[in-house]
């Protein structure tokens, strides 16, 4: 709406953790260091839990395919795996993996995979897609998977055993952003194999 047609930020100083402007880092489980500031990766500032199980993965460790996770549009969070219409269009879990990842590792549609993350693992069916694919970040090929949350715990599904009853949020990293307070559970490491 600006005659420029380019966009402004106005931030009052102080109000941001990190500011007052915008910055790239990348996630705290990232396979590349942040091409724009490679001694300072990820946000300095940002919130990591100090537990027992909160760890983070490296880049270059054995972790090395990037994991999302995302929602379905039969599905909304955990609440309508109780509606016994949404379970049958979506009926359980499943890791979404690209095509050329899933010849290389002899993975079919429909086979059990275990991901693994450096805190967890989850295993589900495999969906095999051309909708995700490999991508060359700093030259390397660079593969990506995709996991649906809405599994896991008491429901429909996982009542009658369909299902594996371990949450997909719990591969994912304790990691909290400074000013929304939006914790980082769309981009991190992890390692895939056959179950």
């Amino acid at each position: 709406m600006n005659p420029e047609g380019v966009g402004r930020i106005f931030v009052p100083l102080g109000a941001l953790a990190d500011g007052p402007f915008p910055e790239h880092y990348e996630p705290v489980e990232s396979p590349i260091v942040n091409p724009l500031h490679p001694n300072q990766s990820n946000n300095p500032v940002v919130k990591r839990y100090k537990t027992d199980a909160d760890k983070y993965a490296s880049t270059g460790q054995e972790y090395n395919i990037v994991c999302t996770t995302y929602r379905l549009t039969e599905h909304y969070h955990y609440w309508t795996k109780n509606n016994p219409m949404n379970v049958q269009l979506v009926p359980e879990p499943f890791v979404e993996i690209p095509v050329e990842l899933a010849d290389r590792m002899g993975i079919r549609g429909g086979d059990h995979v275990k991901v693994s993350s450096i805190r967890s693992h989850y295993i589900a069916k495999a969906m095999v897609t051309r909708r995700i694919r490999p991508m060359k970040i700093d030259g390397k090929e660079t593969f990506q998977i995709g996991i649906p949350i809405h599994w896991g715990f008491r429901g429909i599904a996982e009542d009658e055993n369909k299902t594996a009853k371990t949450l997909a949020n719990q591969l994912t990293p304790t990691v909290i952003d400074p000013n929304a307070f939006t914790p980082e559970f769309k981009g991190f490491l992890v390692k895939l194999e056959k179950a």
